[in-house]
């Protein structure tokens, strides 16, 4: 490894979402591919109302630009991904 490309590498897919944002799209996706859900509705709530000791940023999204150069590739975009391991785990199940 190159003194250009050694350091410390922080993947994730493409796009941003908010916890909420994901959440919904896990149940989203689950029940499209036929999961027996319990949960009908999940509730936002503000950054100030889940607490914990860790100081954490309003808005914050790892960029990807050092990685994806590395790479040669794009990752591809999250809830893409998301739908694939539930499909991944699905299988599993049967």
């Amino acid at each position: 490894m190159s003194a250009e490309t050694a350091g410390t590498y922080h993947y994730t897919n493409s796009g941003v979402c908010s916890w909420y944002d994901f959440a919904v799209a896990i149940f989203e996706e689950a029940e499209q591919l036929g999961f027996p859900l319990k949960i009908k509705r999940v509730i936002p709530i503000t950054t100030p109302e889940y607490s914990t000791p860790a100081k954490r940023p309003a808005f914050s999204v790892l960029s990807l630009k050092k990685v994806s150069t590395l790479l040669g590739t794009h990752p591809p975009y999250w809830r893409e991904s998301l739908r694939e391991m539930l499909a991944e785990l699905r299988e599993l199940s049967n």
